[in-house]
């Protein structure tokens, strides 16, 4: 990790879950973090708990599934930062919302934001980031969080269009891994994680019920902590730059999906 101190990091979605604990992590070794989510009361509070760590983290309010919101953002981290070497793309939401219910206007809503926001707010991102990781003339990776709904859509609850979008994501990692290689490019890396389940705000109330807790604290539900994907972006930044793994899936012990 010490051929990343003193370098700059963006993580999308820092304000809770996964996005929370990758940022506490990078700036233990030295790395400064820009934390994009949109809830800045989170992000300040973040920053001001952090304040004794080898690096920094500068928080700026984004909302990914809007375009205006992510040009603002990156005017502000041009102004703040300037160059960048780490992309995280981790912002997403599941909504357990079925696309066939008579609710037209909710359930267009919820497949436009969960598209806006798991697929073409990654991709906005990662177009802006690496502009400036161009301009910073260094190494530089993209490691976009995908899910394990990525591989299988096969699931108990219904969660509309997520599995989708995070097909989508897998693809367009490879996608942009390609591209970067005709750009010959190499200097950039580009990498997808895909976790199994999770314990975050993106499982909403059905996680955090009673019985749901004392079923996942007594081991019934296998499920990973923010923690555990954040040590996976950890192994992917301790590679070597000339290694690029394209792709890890990441699953609690006994998960059955």
């Amino acid at each position: 990790m010490d051929k990343w101190e003193g370098k700059t990091a963006i993580v999308t979605g820092a304000s809770a879950g996964i996005g929370d604990a990758i940022v506490r992590d990078l700036v233990k070794y030295g790395i400064n973090v820009v934390a994009l989510a949109r809830r800045m009361d989170r992000l300040e509070s973040l920053r001001d708990q952090l304040k004794d760590e080898p690096g920094k983290v500068i928080p700026i309010k984004c909302d990914v599934s809007d375009k205006a919101s992510i040009d603002a953002a990156f005017e502000e981290i041009d102004k703040q930062v300037g160059t960048l070497q780490i992309l995280v793309n981790n912002a997403g939401i599941a909504l357990t919302h079925g696309m066939f219910g008579d609710d037209d206007d909710k359930t267009d809503e919820i497949i436009s934001s969960t598209i806006n926001t798991n697929f073409l707010g990654l991709v906005r991102v990662s177009r802006k980031a690496y502009k400036l990781m161009k301009k910073s003339e260094d190494y530089g990776i993209i490691i976009n969080i995908g899910s394990i709904a990525g591989h299988s859509a096969s699931f108990d609850y219904i969660i509309n269009v997520y599995p989708g979008t995070k097909f989508a994501v897998r693809a367009v990692t490879e996608s942009m891994r390609q591209e970067l290689n005709k750009l010959k490019d190499t200097k950039i890396r580009v990498c997808e994680i895909s976790p199994g389940g999770v314990h975050t705000e993106i499982g909403g109330d059905s996680l955090n019920s009673p019985e749901m807790k004392e079923m996942i604290e007594s081991g019934l539900v296998p499920i990973l902590k923010g923690s555990d994907i954040s040590q996976t972006v950890l192994f992917m930044l301790m590679t070597p730059y000339e290694v690029n793994i394209t792709e890890m899936i990441v699953k609690p012990v006994g998960e059955r999906i």
